[in-house]
């Protein structure tokens, strides 16, 4: 019997001394990299939802403007102005942002990123038989994002970039990355107009 309790007693027992400072870090490191990348990916998508969002309006104002607006005369509308007040005063600016009341016939319209969305009856050989969609302070990424989706749909028979014009409607994905400008801090500098014919 003293075998074993001398085993015992030379056997002391180390309680536990818990994690270290160092080991409290690397978890703290971590849980604060997965919350960076989670908040990350929020951010992207919520991005990409405005850009997906922004391409759906104009395309519905298109073609509510050309279901709404155009008479046997073509667009008979004085300016932008008038003609964007008479879209929304219609009813044909449904999900876009409205500023003034839409009754009045001269409220205007706002894209996400506060710029605002302007319809231009054009003329050609004396005859509206076209319009222009402006919309301004696109950022960097969502302008050629747009650009290359609206390019692509073929709704829209003419883009400018900015200054920069494509008559044929086709605007490529290198092309855009070049003519959309760098945004000013956390304000898009881009403006896109969109042409259409009929």
């Amino acid at each position: 019997m003293s075998d074993i309790t001398y085993e015992r007693a030379s056997k002391r027992v180390r309680p536990h001394r818990g994690w270290a400072i160092m080991e409290n870090a690397a978890v703290a490191l971590a849980v604060i990299g997965v919350i960076v990348v989670i908040l990350g990916s929020i951010y992207m998508l919520w991005g990409r939802k405005n850009v997906a969002s922004e391409v759906t309006s104009y395309q519905n104002l298109i073609t509510s403007a050309q279901g709404l607006l155009k008479g046997s005369g073509g667009y008979n509308f004085s300016s932008g102005t008038k003609m964007t007040g008479s879209l929304i005063q219609v009813g044909g600016a449904k999900g876009v942002t409205i500023q003034g009341t839409a009754s009045s016939g001269t409220a205007t319209l706002w894209n996400t990123w506060g710029g605002q969305i302007i319809l231009t009856p054009v003329a050609a050989n004396g005859f509206n038989n076209g319009f222009t969609l402006t919309s301004e302070k696109i950022p960097q990424d969502a302008c050629i994002t747009i650009a290359t989706r609206m390019s692509a749909g073929g709704v829209v028979s003419g883009i400018t970039i900015n200054s920069s014009s494509h008559a044929d409607g086709q605007v490529s994905l290198e092309t855009a990355g070049t003519e959309c400008l760098a945004d000013s801090g956390r304000t898009g500098q881009n403006k896109l107009t969109f042409t259409v014919n009929g």
